[in-house]
């Protein structure tokens, strides 16, 4: 829009300056016959023949014409900027969603191989971290080996950390010449164990090169289980397990089994790198149980 307007604007003010130009005198050859005829006073008065003369009254561009061109430079300048910029972030926006489409596939392979997501702190299953033994990951940042230390750890919650719960997408975590864990290895038989790797490294951060997390592995329910809360609204975690149930379930409540069993999911962290989206869901409708906070992307797994 501004780029033709602008050489336009150039165009018409460059015409303009060259019309008022002085042009070359022509024909200025003495005319001897005349001035023979006339006294010599009168011959040194007299101006050369001119065509087409007309009063000098613009050199050039003025001043105001030259701010004028330098700010529609710039306004043009920005717009160009302004547009490569949406362009970078809608590409990196769309490239963590692709990213973030194939985790999901990945992780419900990891599922479908040993029937759990990893990390599951808070629910019984074979890959709950235990850096006694796991000695494929790094715990660096692990303050004390705690359910929640642990589950912060999942989440890539702690400084220094080397490794978090995704890591497990990447490496068999335990001893695999340990006897103990060598059942949890892929078994064609049987068609269960662990399978990996299931994506690359460079495949678990996000284009702005954060981390993607894996938030509450533990909540695979289906739909119709709810969980419960404690007293200040949050998941009851009572004996380092959650307490999910169905309506028909002996010891269901419907005051107390209120929160969602089916929100694991994944998150980037967006521009920002801040988790926005960790949700009371206490306060939260069903309906926005998996929508992203700030400029977080959030992809539930089962839902």
């Amino acid at each position: 829009m501004f780029v033709p307007f602008f050489f336009s604007y150039l165009g018409r003010t460059f015409v303009g300056w060259v019309s008022t130009q002085q042009p070359h005198t022509v024909g200025l050859k003495p005319d001897l016959q005349s001035m023979r005829s006339k006294p010599v006073g009168w011959v040194s008065t007299q101006q050369p023949r001119t065509v087409g003369l007309k009063p000098d009254l613009q050199a050039g561009f003025t001043l105001i014409e030259l701010l004028v061109v330098i700010t529609l430079l710039g306004i043009v300048a920005g717009v160009v900027v302004l547009n490569y910029e949406d362009v970078q972030d809608s590409g990196r926006y769309d490239a963590t969603q692709f990213e973030m489409a194939e985790i999901k596939k990945a992780l419900l392979q990891f599922r479908r191989d040993t029937r759990e997501f990893p990390c599951r702190v808070y629910r019984s299953g074979d890959y709950v971290p235990d850096n006694t033994v796991m000695p494929q990951l790094s715990f660096a940042g692990l303050p004390s080996a705690t359910s929640a230390n642990y589950h912060t750890w999942c989440r890539n919650g702690h400084t220094g950390q080397t490794n978090w719960g995704m890591t497990m997408l990447l490496t068999f975590p335990y001893d695999n010449t340990d006897l103990t864990y060598t059942p949890l290895l892929w078994n064609p038989d049987t068609k269960q164990g662990w399978h990996g790797p299931y994506i690359n490294n460079q495949g678990i951060v996000d284009a702005w090169g954060n981390r993607i997390l894996l938030l509450d592995p533990e909540l695979d329910y289906s739909p119709e289980y709810r969980c419960k809360k404690n007293a200040g609204g949050n998941y009851d975690t009572t004996g380092d397990t959650y307490s999910c149930l169905r309506a028909d379930d002996p010891g269901w409540n419907a005051a107390n089994y209120t929160l969602p069993a089916n929100v694991a999911r994944i998150v980037s962290l967006g521009e920002n790198g801040v988790l926005d989206s960790d949700i009371d869901y206490a306060n939260v409708a069903e309906d926005e149980w998996c929508l992203p906070k700030g400029d977080d992307i959030v992809l539930c797994l089962l839902r």
